[in-house]
């Protein structure tokens, strides 16, 4: 079996994919979001090093969980549930999830192609209260068979 894992906690407020853009001259994406999708994939790659990552050409389990910081009206409830509230807002879920897929392709010694992930697991937080936002992103190389 194999125990490869990589966890990596990026700081600052998450980061969706946003919408691709179309001009006149064809589509693109912003150059905030290039800036940031190199930013995040040099952050990545450069964990991925520290952790003694080795890039798998096999199947991947992805676990992203992204707390955003909690908004005003909710901290009462944060305070008195003692828990996290789930943030049933936008930007979407799917949207953090091609972020992150993107930036570890992009870092290019993580894995091949995000095809290879097979399990997605995702949450989406309020923080607590004075609690800084934060991605958590953990991706562990699974054996090549699976359960149903």
């Amino acid at each position: 079996m194999n125990n490869q894992r990589l966890e990596v906690t990026l700081p600052g407020k998450p980061y969706s994919q946003p919408r691709i853009r179309v001009g006149k001259f064809g589509a693109y994406h912003p150059k905030e979001h290039i800036q940031k999708v190199a930013q995040t994939s040099d952050f990545l790659s450069y964990s991925a090093n520290l952790q003694k990552w080795k890039k798998t050409e096999g199947p991947v389990r992805v676990t992203i969980v992204t707390v955003s910081r909690c908004v005003v009206r909710q901290k009462k409830q944060v305070i008195l549930s003692g828990k996290r509230l789930y943030k049933p807002t936008r930007p979407d879920i799917d949207n953090y999830a091609k972020y992150i897929l993107d930036c570890c392709s992009k870092a290019e010694n993580i894995w091949g192609d995000d095809s290879q992930v097979v399990q997605l697991v995702q949450k989406k937080f309020y923080g607590q209260p004075k609690e800084e936002p934060y991605t958590n992103v953990i991706i562990e190389v699974l054996e090549g068979y699976g359960d149903l």
